[in-house]
């Protein structure tokens, strides 16, 4: 039975082919089709269809970019990038060398590479120091300092279109969707609590208001960030942390040797709920600074910060 299908189906490819190639022709001229010997065989041999992927010589400017490009499968087709890159996957510790604000413009240029990724960090705004390899024929692609979740997938997106890897870059965008759907629906349902994000230490104390991805991420966990009514990267004090009383404070200052429990002896900072409660939460440094697809991570941590797992 298996056997007569085949035949069939083979038959019919035959004479459909036939037709085809006879459109407009002669009918007299048109070839006999020969059916198909008993002996066909039952399988068709599968041929490896897969292409090799290309292989670039690439130059990043900043880890966010150098996480993007390791996600994306390219990690070590870095052949220069910034200080800050070493340790990112697969990216060669040897080649992370680069002073992004100073770049050796010349060295660069005689890499030859394919592309040449700026951040929008690596330059001030107003002098441009990679000018010149766009003067001298490199290709340079600018990607701008995310804002936001979004931002952060179109750059995903920005610099998979460089290395023709769009799907890829699909599934890292997916991912990140299904870590902001799983904090929503961590939070649905429960009261916002207030937070305080330190991303430095005191006594310089540092944190974010609106307009960052980290504000955003805040907002999704079922968070309201006591800084939201302001713009941006702060430079923030003691006295307005301790005046807006956060039920949570959630730190990523992991330098050698800082102990983020020292937030608890603050002077002053024992009328905090965060403090009295015992709520500090010290999460991933990179994974909540830096804008790839690493920010997953980052998302579940903070998720869980603000929503802690029932006992």
């Amino acid at each position: 039975m298996k056997l007569t299908k085949i035949l069939s189906l083979a038959l019919a490819l035959m004479l459909t082919l036939g037709c085809l190639c006879g459109c407009g022709a002669d009918p007299a001229s048109t070839p006999e089709t020969t059916p198909a010997p008993d002996s066909a065989p039952d399988t068709v041999p599968e041929t490896d269809e897969t292409v090799p992927a290309k292989d670039y010589k690439l130059v990043s400017t900043a880890a966010d970019i150098s996480e993007i490009l390791d996600g994306l499968g390219f990690g070590d087709d870095i052949v220069l990038a910034d200080v800050y890159s070493a340790g990112v996957g697969s990216v060669n510790a040897d080649v992370c060398t680069m002073d992004y604000l100073n770049p050796d413009v010349e060295a660069i240029i005689a890499l030859s590479p394919d592309c040449v990724f700026v951040s929008g960090s690596s330059t001030d705004g107003t002098v441009d120091p990679y000018a010149a390899l766009t003067e001298a024929g490199v290709k340079v692609a600018y990607i701008p300092t995310a804002a936001s979740i979004q931002g952060i997938k179109d750059n995903i997106s920005a610099i998979a279109a460089e290395v023709e890897a769009a799907d890829k870059a699909s599934e890292l965008n997916a991912s990140i969707d299904e870590a902001i759907e799983a904090a929503k629906k961590r939070a649905e349902g429960k009261e916002p609590v207030s937070v305080y994000f330190e991303i430095g230490a005191a006594p310089w104390l540092y944190t974010f208001g609106n307009g960052t991805f980290l504000d955003e991420i805040i907002t999704v966990c079922g968070g309201k960030n006591i800084y939201a009514d302001q713009q941006g990267w702060i430079s923030n004090t003691e006295e307005t942390v301790i005046s807006a009383n956060p039920d949570v404070i959630i730190t990523n200052v992991m330098y050698d040797g800082y102990d983020y429990n020292e937030i608890l002896s603050r002077a002053g900072w024992d009328v905090i709920n965060a403090v009295k409660n015992s709520r500090i939460v010290s999460v991933d440094s990179n994974a909540t600074s830096r804008g790839s697809q690493n920010i997953v991570k980052g998302i579940e941590e903070i998720s869980k910060a603000i929503v802690p797992d029932e006992k």
